[in-house]
């Protein structure tokens, strides 16, 4: 990789954490480009604008969409970036899923901030992941706490798409039939089959499993 600096890009949604990981950076001995953010939606804003990286570290809870969430939305994108997942908890669950989809290491919030420096000089010396690693970060599978796992794989059309993030910004059902020039019985034929494609029961759940999977 040779002497060039590392285009590192951090999320977190807490800024004081931010804070704190902009002077570790500022006073390491490695050379970080650092971008950082505050949401997942700002960060592939930049992403699909053409931005580079060449490490992504992120936080593992977050508000809008989780880590894990989001490296498989980069996957998605054939973006192969070394990401490394910071988080407080010790979940083997929480470490399977980010492994599973191709995350670099996964760090301690507790850790040295000596390991993260290092982890990130080793995730830049590593290289982006081969495409073939790229392409099998892009099932979506999800840990349950009895140990069992599920593949999914929404079938969602356009039509269904745009109900889904409507749903998501709080549209009724009447709201959305007006919007797209549809009935209400058209709305509540498209929330079922949204509902079964995500294995929920609610808006509220099929809006929560969107975002776990970074469906938007």
């Amino acid at each position: 990789m040779g002497n060039s600096s590392i285009r590192l890009a951090v999320i977190d949604d807490h800024v004081l954490f931010l804070q704190g990981l902009s002077y570790v950076f500022e006073n390491c001995d490695l050379d970080l480009e650092v971008q950082s953010f505050t949401t997942a939606t700002s960060f592939f804003k930049a992403t699909d604008e053409g931005q580079k990286w060449d490490v992504v570290v992120t936080d593992l809870a977050m508000k809008q969409i989780n880590g894990i969430a989001l490296i498989g939305a980069l996957r998605s994108r054939d973006i192969g970036v070394q990401v490394i997942v910071l988080s407080a908890s010790e979940d083997a669950i929480t470490r399977s899923n980010a492994e599973m989809v191709g995350a670099f290491c996964f760090v301690h919030k507790s850790s040295d901030e000596q390991i993260l420096v290092d982890a990130i000089q080793s995730a830049h010396e590593a290289g982006p992941l081969p495409m073939r690693s790229v392409k099998n970060g892009t099932r979506r599978m999800i840990f349950q706490s009895d140990g069992t796992d599920t593949i999914v794989h929404p079938k969602l059309g356009p039509q269904q798409q745009r109900i889904l993030g409507m749903m998501a910004e709080g549209a009724t059902n009447k709201d959305i039939a007006r919007a797209l020039f549809i009935s209400e019985n058209t709305v509540k034929t498209h929330a079922k089959a949204i509902f079964r494609e995500l294995s929920v029961g609610s808006r509220a759940a099929a809006v929560q499993r969107a975002r776990e999977l970074a469906l938007f």
